[in-house]
């Protein structure tokens, strides 16, 4: 699909949001008379690829939105500086940056996912040094 063509659907979409539904769906409607078949396939693709990506999105949002909140109920029991340094083998503030997204040379920090799965295991790790010193406890 040629640029042009891209950046029309992506202006006539933004557009979308200042205008009443009745001229957006005009719009749409003048933007659709006379093109080919082909060139609706290809529209219709661009526009597949597009929401897909956008599912993508909301997805990774959501899982981070679990993952926090799973997390909020043991967080004020954690010392994420001690985490961060002996687990990751970097500062408390990396490891924030990447529990709640922040932006790092604009963009969100996150997890790779084998980082998740080292905090995971490094959650599993305390609990299990939790466990072993409480049973010692009598």
């Amino acid at each position: 699909m040629k640029r042009e063509t891209k950046k029309e659907i992506d202006d006539l979409i933004l557009s979308g949001r200042d205008l009443s539904p009745e001229v957006f769906r005009k719009n749409v409607k003048s933007y659709w008379e006379g093109k080919s078949k082909e060139e609706e396939k290809e529209i219709a693709e661009y526009l597949a690829k597009a929401q897909i990506s956008q599912l993508k999105q909301a997805i990774e949002v959501t899982n981070n939105l679990i993952f926090l909140t799973q997390l909020e109920a043991i967080e004020e029991f954690l010392n994420f500086a001690k985490i961060a340094s002996s687990y990751f083998g970097k500062s408390r503030t990396w490891l924030y940056q990447r529990l709640h997204g922040y932006s790092v040379h604009g963009k969100p920090a996150k997890f790779t996912s084998e980082e998740k799965k080292r905090f995971s295991e490094a959650l599993i790790d305390l609990s299990d040094n939790i466990r072993s010193v409480a049973q010692e406890i009598k």
